[in-house]
């Protein structure tokens, strides 16, 4: 029986994860963050907690062989992919315009409460439901989110880096594993968990197919003493 042959039609079952490797990041926390506020293309930066995260983030990256670590140009994310990249010498963090957070318009800035009373109640939680096909007002329009996600997991299976972090938004990041996974447009906003500062892997199997490894592992930002440089990554 070949063993190879049977990793590839049933990758990820219990085989090893080798070959390209994709870590995806959140930024650390914000003023906002911590008010609940919608921020989305405000460039709003990391408070000292979000700081603090970020540093045990490059920590648990520390020891990983990283090739490339590419950003959303916001501050807060920035900053985030600057504390991974100073354990790694010769990697510059590159921006991508394309990770920017979605834009929430007239929402930008506002507390849900704050939502529900100028816009009304049954805008928001139609949003909600479906937000991946109802817009903010005069924010992004979730055509274009989609597409410039599917343009993001395709750029990142051409490049040819076999370990790369990238540092994200949670509504950009939420949008982009659905092409990256080829599901159709769905509402997993509210269905789908990524904290600040956590960690999600995919890997690169076999038929260049994207296979989800693990999802928001934030074990660095407890209280764990020394430890996270010796964590594992994957």
């Amino acid at each position: 029986m070949n063993n190879k042959n049977e990793v590839n039609e049933a990758p990820g079952l219990s085989a090893p994860i080798t070959g390209k490797k994709i870590f995806f990041v959140r930024h650390g926390k914000t003023e906002w963050n911590n008010q609940f506020r919608y921020q989305g293309v405000t460039d709003i930066p990391l408070c000292e907690e979000g700081r603090e995260q970020a540093r045990r983030t490059g920590l648990r990256f520390a020891k990983a062989k990283i090739e490339a670590i590419i950003s959303s140009p916001l501050s807060r994310a920035y900053e985030t992919a600057e504390k991974i990249a100073c354990h790694h010498a010769g990697i510059n963090v590159e921006k991508l315009d394309l990770l920017e957070e979605v834009n929430f318009g007239e929402w930008e800035g506002l507390t849900v409460n704050e939502i529900k009373n100028r816009f009304g109640e049954e805008l928001f939680y139609k949003w909600r439901r479906n937000q991946l096909h109802v817009d903010a007002p005069g924010g992004e329009k979730m055509e274009r989110l989609y597409a410039r996600s599917s343009k993001v997991a395709k750029m990142l299976l051409a490049r040819p880096e076999d370990n790369i972090v990238v540092v994200g938004h949670g509504a950009m990041l939420r949008a982009l594993f659905l092409p990256m996974l080829e599901l159709p447009r769905s509402n997993i906003f509210w269905k789908t968990r990524i904290d600040n500062c956590s960690i999600s892997a995919f890997s690169v199997e076999a038929g260049n197919r994207y296979i989800l490894s693990y999802l928001n592992d934030t074990l660095h930002l407890r209280d764990c003493g020394g430890e996270i440089i010796s964590m594992p990554i994957i």
